[in-house]
């Protein structure tokens, strides 16, 4: 069994930025190369998302839906990478980019927050799997998290040398394993390293619950000065976007 990695979250995951330091004003979408190469050159760690596509590739991109960055219709999931290839961010000139082409961007630079979207119970270790054989090549720190706990489930059996977090909200749309995780009820099977938690439901009560166990928490998504004050009271780590930091 591979070593656990250590990570210094104090230090390294303090302040995290959401989909790269993104600025639609600036032409610059979420989850681009741009916004990649921004928070490198910055120094800023990194939070993004891993979809697997129809032919197993690994592409970074938030919605399951293509609509709303794209223009197109369609689940992100059941597109080739060739297809999605011809697509454009926010009618800009850049395109989704592969997991492949963000981690040669950032080359070890920053650290890595990665979020494995992957909602089906049926496909988990499929994605999963991608992943784990593409992390062990990378030299960069990173962590991971997903919503789904039994993405946790699985990085606990076939990867538990690499660090792992439970995302969670307490969002009234929340639906099947969302509202578990919402509530953090697998944590006794997935054993998450740290939680990632919506940062406006984060509560005292929680926070003692982390300290207590030693979990980290982070804060997700802080947009304005005011939501900073308090995920500074809050959090170990704040992931952040909008903000001059």
């Amino acid at each position: 069994m591979a070593k656990k990695r250590s990570v210094d979250f104090a230090e390294h995951y303090r302040l995290v930025a959401h989909r790269g330091l993104h600025d639609e004003a600036q032409g610059i979408p979420e989850n681009s190369i741009p916004a990649f190469r921004r928070a490198a050159e910055a120094g800023k760690a990194i939070e993004f998302d891993v979809h697997v596509t129809a032919d197993d590739k690994l592409v970074v991109f938030h919605d399951e839906q293509l609509q709303r960055m794209t223009g197109v219709p369609g689940n992100i999931e059941e597109w080739s990478l060739a297809d999605l290839r011809k697509l454009r961010l926010q009618h800009t000139e850049y395109g989704i980019p592969t997991l492949d082409e963000v981690l040669e961007t950032v080359g070890g630079r920053v650290p890595l927050l990665i979020e494995i979207k992957n909602y089906k119970a049926a496909n988990v270790g499929r994605l999963e799997s991608l992943l784990k054989e593409r992390l062990e090549r990378y030299e960069g720190e990173f962590i991971l998290e997903s919503f789904n706990p039994e993405v946790l489930v699985w990085l606990h059996r076939h990867a538990p040398h690499f660090i792992r977090g439970q995302l969670g909200n307490l969002s009234e749309e929340n639906r099947g394993f969302k509202f578990y995780s919402g509530h953090l009820m697998f944590n006794p099977l997935a054993k998450p390293d740290f939680i990632a938690f919506q940062a406006s439901k984060i509560d005292y009560r929680l926070r003692m619950t982390c300290k207590k166990k030693k979990i980290p928490l982070f804060g997700w998504t802080v947009r304005t000065e005011e939501e900073l004050a308090r995920a500074r009271r809050l959090c170990d780590g704040i992931i952040y976007e909008h903000l001059d930091l």
